[in-house]
């Protein structure tokens, strides 16, 4: 164990053999399994619009109740894309971005460790589309599925954990 309390898994014996292996990460928060450093897998995710050539995101507790979502990718068009906000598991609205003013609100519900439930709002006070994350039994993937008001798709990103 690291001293940010990080344990490294080897595979099994069969796994080492083919020259293989991986290494699984504690998640940091036991409360909250959403948090921890994230990248998105393309191959397992399904996007309603066009697909981003890269895409992670850093969920952390910054004290005082507010947890922080530092985003970070590549934008189907190649451009670099970055997004950061804040809030509580209060109910309350909270902005969907901090770097510029914001054009829709947020309300977040921590249902338990591996689920968050949460609704955007626009400047009108409508629900624009809601999301969940997920995160698995093992804790070393996330999925984050959205659906949208006036629209038949659904939109399912799904993370790997790495750190």
């Amino acid at each position: 164990m690291n001293k940010h309390g990080s344990l490294f898994v080897i595979a099994a014996a069969g796994v080492l053999a083919s020259g293989a292996s991986f290494a699984a990460v504690d998640p940091p928060n036991s409360k909250d399994l959403t948090q921890g450093h994230w990248e998105l897998n393309l191959t397992k995710s399904k996007f309603c619009n066009a697909a981003p050539q890269k895409a992670g995101r850093q969920i952390f507790d910054a004290g005082w109740g507010l947890v922080v979502v530092e985003q970070s990718g590549v934008n189907a068009k190649g451009e670099p894309t970055s997004g950061r906000y804040v809030y509580r598991y209060d109910g309350d609205k909270y902005p969907d971005v901090i770097t510029r003013a914001a054009n829709e609100a947020i309300v977040w519900k921590l249902v338990s460790p591996t689920r968050v439930e949460f609704t955007h709002y626009d400047k009108q006070d409508k629900m624009t589309s809601e999301y969940v994350r997920t995160v698995s039994a093992n804790g070393q993937e996330m999925t984050q599925t959205g659906k949208f008001v006036g629209r038949e798709c659904i939109d399912s990103q799904v993370f790997d954990r790495v750190k």
